[in-house]
């Protein structure tokens, strides 16, 4: 049995973090009978979901501290899997030594160029940010947020980070619940858009489900983050 784990997500600026239930890996991975309706976003305006332009590819850069054995892996399959299924596009700016933050810069040229910054994806010691990984007593395995334009303004996402706890002991892979590459997998679905579901069969459910990828409700709210949604105009910093 895997140690118990937790995924977290951090709503941008606007909402209060939340922690998740505690995860237990059984070595058995169940079915996908999540009902289709299950899925939530993490902001919506007039009604429908903010989200990314998804006609152009999403920068990201991985943390160059950290590390931990096979995480590169792990992240290019989990955005492998994502552009399969929502027809985004991703670029690897390669490696970075920026450090997560809760109040990440949206836009930072000095590092990045005249550019919205590329998505962060680091593995992080506690110690080393502000990102809470604890909450209430229960530890979290990774924490993630999509980026409004600085000042929390606008209504397209154009940056975002995920923050994996260094410390956490899941191996590498995507064969059990509970590995590294679901729970990095869970929160790239955070940074595109969505927020939690409800219902085991889901990945997006608060303690992954039980599954090893996106299940019947997570896909149904991808359809609306995804290209066959339409293009959008990116602001420009």
């Amino acid at each position: 049995m895997l140690p118990a784990v937790v995924a977290l997500v951090v709503i941008a600026a606007l909402l209060a973090a939340a922690l998740a239930p505690v995860f237990r890996s059984t070595g058995v991975t169940p079915k996908a009978v999540g009902p289709k309706a299950d899925y939530t976003f993490i902001m919506t305006t007039g009604g429908d979901p903010v989200r990314w332009n998804p006609c152009t590819p999403i920068h990201y850069v991985l943390g160059r501290e950290g590390l931990t054995p096979g995480a590169i892996e792990d992240v290019h399959g989990a955005i492998e899997r994502i552009t399969d299924i929502t027809g985004i596009e991703f670029t690897y700016d390669g490696l970075t030594d920026e450090v997560p933050s809760r109040n990440r810069r949206s836009y930072q040229p000095g590092r990045y160029g005249a550019r919205w910054a590329p998505v962060l994806i680091a593995w992080v010691h506690p110690d080393d940010t502000d990102i809470p990984f604890t909450e209430d007593g229960q530890e979290a395995a990774a924490v993630a947020s999509p980026q409004l334009p600085d000042g929390g303004s606008g209504d397209e996402y154009v940056s975002g980070w995920v923050a994996v706890d260094a410390e956490d002991p899941n191996p590498s892979g995507f064969s059990l619940p509970g590995m590294q590459g679901p729970v990095v997998l869970h929160e790239l679905g955070h940074v595109l858009g969505l927020g939690h579901a409800s219902s085991n069969g889901n990945l997006m459910e608060p303690s992954g489900g039980g599954v090893t990828t996106f299940g019947p409700g997570d896909l149904a709210g991808l359809e609306h983050l995804g290209r066959d949604a339409g293009c959008l105009t990116t602001p420009v910093p």
